[in-house]
């Protein structure tokens, strides 16, 4: 009897189709589990950086770390600060003064390892310009950014604690290799001469208050993990949020999202301010309007 040892072009064609079909019913699957990790590994490491500010702030009079360094009476509100701060320049000079108050390199005796300011979901991004290859040490990820307006702040005086936020994938989807950003920041331009620290100031009236607030360009959506981002608050706490639901036509939700808007992929438009900082990070913040 002769006996068939082959597959014919139409059952070829089958197999093919079923296994295209079980594909695309898989391959979401799988995606979304492995971005499911992801955010689970990002959590703990925003937490455990919640901790090691909690930790400094009780060693440090109750009082929130810098945002940014000074040098010669000038404060470097909007400059990158290297994390390490020996990466670029491994013996001791006036930029290890400055970048050693960041709050990068000042709680990392709380976190004990750079690895946790990076997210796996957040893809790693190299300034343009730097000798990356020069590195004295290894350089650090840094997905967070570190909500300025408490720049030197005193704990005591944070309104709302549990709602205020303190840490953020404030960066959007991106973790920029070597430096760290503070993200709102004080715009402390005027050296020592006037306190650098927040002042809260009356709606559309800017010029009674210094110094201001500012928030930086993104390098990323801040769609990092499905529609939202991870935040820490000043209380140590730490979840999830959704950014971008709408709770009118046109506006967000002002005591929840930074941003008034996002477009298709996530990508946000102007923050919420009221007239001198950025409305959701203000310290005295009642979140009650």
């Amino acid at each position: 009897m002769h006996r068939r040892k082959g597959f014919t072009l139409i059952e070829l064609l089958v197999v093919i189709a079923i296994i295209a079909i079980l594909a695309a019913i898989l391959f979401p699957v799988f995606a979304q589990a492995r971005d499911k990790a992801r955010q689970t590994t990002c959590t703990s490491n925003t937490k455990q950086n919640a901790l090691a500010f909690m930790m400094y702030i009780n060693d440090y009079d109750e009082t929130f770390p810098l945002g940014f360094g000074l040098l010669n009476n000038q404060w470097y509100w909007n400059y990158y600060h290297d994390v390490p701060y020996n990466w670029r320049y491994p013996n001791p000079g006036p930029a290890w003064t400055v970048f050693q108050a960041h709050w990068s390199n000042s709680i990392q005796p709380y976190v004990k390892n750079y690895g946790l300011y990076e997210c796996p979901s957040c893809p790693p991004k190299q300034l343009t310009g730097v000798n990356y290859a020069a590195a004295a040490t290894r350089t650090a990820k840094v997905a967070y950014t570190y909500n300025g307006l408490l720049h030197a702040y005193s704990q005591a005086q944070v309104a709302r604690p549990s709602q205020l936020p303190l840490l953020w994938e404030g960066r959007g989807k991106s973790s920029v290799d070597g430096f760290g950003l503070t993200n709102p920041a004080l715009r402390c331009d005027q050296g020592t001469t006037r306190p650098c620290r927040y002042f809260s100031c009356t709606f559309g009236n800017p010029g009674n208050a210094y110094p201001t607030g500012a928030m930086f360009v993104l390098d990323g959506p801040m769609w990092i993990h499905s529609n939202g981002a991870l935040f820490a608050f000043a209380d140590g706490s730490a979840k999830w949020r959704r950014l971008g639901a709408q709770i009118s036509p046109a506006n967000t939700d002002w005591r929840v999202d930074p941003y008034t808007g996002y477009d298709a992929n996530g990508y946000p438009g102007f923050y919420w301010w009221d007239g001198c900082n950025p409305w959701l990070f203000r310290p005295d913040y009642e979140f009650n309007i």
